[in-house]
Formats: C-alpha cells, sequence, structure tokens
C-alpha cells in the first residue's frame, strides 16, 4: 500500500474510544482520518465516499459473518486493509477474521505504541497480531499430524513455538540455533504447507490438528 497520507476509517460504537484512536493518529506524520461511524451499516458505501487505506473497527459491531463483510468490502477496496481493535478475545470469531482476510488483531486494551506499530505495520503490507492473540489462537501442544506433510523433528520444533507467537528471535534463543536457522525452518515449513502468512499457518495448524487446544 503506497500513500504520501495514509487514510484511516474508524468504525467502533463507543465515541471515547473513537476520539482516543484519533487522538492517536493525530499525533502521526502522514496519516489522517478520513471518516468514523459508530456500526457497521452500509460500510461499503461509506469508505468508497473517503478512500480509506485502513479500516479500524470493533469486531462486535459486525452482526453477520465477518466473511460476508469482507468480501464487500473487498469489492470497493481490494487493496483495503482491516485491522480490529476489539475487546473480543474469543478463538473462533478470531479465527473466522483472519481466514476472511483480515490484516491485524489487537485488543482494546494495548498502549498506544503498540497501536502505532500495528498501523505502521499495514501501511508496509504486513500483518500485525498481538502475541496475546497468536497464543490464544494457538495455544496447546503439538499433536498428531492430519496433514499429511512430512516435516522434519526440528521444523516441528519451530512450528509449535511460532503457534504459541514466539518471534524467530525467542525461537533462535530457546532452540539454541541462530536466528537466520529459524528464519530458514519457517520458509520451509510454509513452503510444505503452501502458505504465505503467518496467520494463515497458525489457522492451518489449528484445522489439522497438529495444533490443538
Amino acid at each position: 500500500m503506497q500513500s504520501t497520507e495514509l487514510k484511516i476509517f474508524i468504525a467502533d460504537d463507543y465515541l471515547l474510544i473513537r476520539e482516543g484512536i484519533k487522538g492517536i493518529i493525530c499525533n502521526l506524520d502522514n496519516a489522517k482520518i478520513v471518516g468514523e461511524s459508530n456500526d457497521l451499516v452500509n460500510l461499503a458505501a461509506k469508505i468508497t465516499e473517503c478512500s480509506p487505506d485502513i479500516i479500524i473497527m470493533e469486531l462486535t459491531l459486525c452482526d453477520r459473518p465477518i466473511r460476508e463483510l469482507m468480501e464487500d468490502i473487498r469489492k470497493v477496496a481490494p487493496k483495503i486493509k482491516v485491522l480490529i481493535v476489539s475487546d473480543c478475545i474469543c478463538e473462533l470469531p478470531i479465527i473466522s477474521s483472519i481466514r476472511a482476510g483480515i490484516s491485524g488483531y489487537i485488543k482494546k486494551n494495548v498502549t498506544e505504541e503498540e497501536l502505532i506499530k500495528a498501523i505502521h505495520a499495514l501501511s508496509k503490507d504486513l500483518e500485525y497480531f498481538t502475541p496475546h492473540i497468536t497464543q490464544l489462537l494457538a495455544h496447546g501442544y503439538l499433536s498428531n499430524n492430519a496433514s499429511g506433510i512430512n516435516f522434519s523433528e526440528r521444523e516441528m520444533e519451530v512450528l509449535r513455538y511460532i503457534c504459541k507467537g514466539r518471534s524467530n528471535e525467542q525461537i533462535a534463543e530457546l532452540l539454541f540455533i541462530s536466528e537466520k536457522t529459524v528464519a530458514t525452518h519457517r520458509k520451509n515449513i510454509m513452503k510444505k504447507a503452501t502458505i504465505k502468512k503467518s496467520s494463515d499457518l497458525i489457522v492451518w495448524a489449528l484445522e489439522n490438528r497438529i495444533v490443538q487446544r
């Protein structure tokens, strides 16, 4: 996503939340609020009018499957990024949101710095999920592999830590290997699973019972 000025749309039913997010964004260079809403009714039409780069929204406002909402959004803005900022930390809604194509998910109690990190990540076409969210998605232990893919013992170790939300640096320290080696294992795991995004890898691991609750 390339833009001289990052345009952001906020959807949250609480005025104070919207004002708080606006206050943070106003302090960012090359970013501005182009629209806001207290619901998701006619969201596709609203973003068509103001053409935002990023939507920051509360998941609980969605009164239909998130997949349907994302399909409507993609029809009018194929490259738009959606960042969920929500109090909802239930596993199934989060997984559904990731499968629907959101780019980030953080809790409402994050720090100002973390919200800014998330916005910056999305502006660079990256994903952003707080460690708490990735751990919620994938807490548990490696189980019987139902995917039929033959991972090496080391790849399985790396995958387990990926699914616990650990960074490459943390995994390297835990396994006493170099960060570069971890990155190579991560790349090989995703290649074997034919997956391009880390968030999709976690969902895939859950669905294939590689990770279980």
